[in-house]
């Protein structure tokens, strides 16, 4: 896990939108995407809620990381 991954994450919950959230961490949408995506499949469960290609809400899981994270 890469405090990279955890800043991504937060950012990502802030801004409930990958877009956004990648532009406020100066990435960009794709790199944000696999950052999320790595931080799940390190720790097992999923953290987002997706759509086709967009943001939902976070998981019970995000949602209990978030915490932490904060």
């Amino acid at each position: 896990m890469l405090l990279t991954q955890l800043e991504y994450f937060d950012a990502l919950a802030r801004e409930r939108h990958f877009g956004r959230a990648a532009a406020s961490c100066f990435v960009t949408t794709s790199t944000m995407s696999e950052a999320v995506r790595k931080l799940e499949a390190e720790l097992g469960v999923p953290l987002v809620n997706r759509g086709r290609s967009s943001f939902h809400d976070l998981t019970p899981e995000g949602e209990l990381l978030l915490t932490h994270v904060r």
